[in-house]
């Protein structure tokens, strides 16, 4: 984490933790990213999703039109990564449990 850590990033954190809802997300990443990079963004944790339901890498490509290389630089996230989309995942899944 720390070679990505800045206050410029910390500022923009601060930012998205300040977002009160979807609508209000999307207004918010519409004007920070381009829509290619919104798009990839939504498509890896997609991927994340799919391979932490135990689907294997052709059905995650097929759905998500992802690259194999993609999928594979998900998959070493989640795995070995600084573990943001297991905390992501997990906390939906309880969330989920609650409705």
């Amino acid at each position: 984490m720390a070679e990505i850590q800045s206050e410029f990033i910390d500022d923009m954190l601060r930012a998205v933790l300040k977002l009160k809802s979807v609508k209000e997300s999307y207004m918010f990443f519409e004007d920070l990213c381009t829509v290619g990079e919104l798009q990839a963004m939504g498509q890896r944790f997609a991927v994340a999703k799919m391979l932490d339901a135990k689907n294997n890498y052709q059905e995650v490509e097929k759905k998500t039109g992802a690259s194999s290389a993609t999928i594979s630089r998900v998959n070493r996230s989640l795995r070995y990564g600084a573990g943001g989309y297991r905390l992501v995942l997990e906390r939906s899944r309880a969330e989920d449990g609650d409705r």
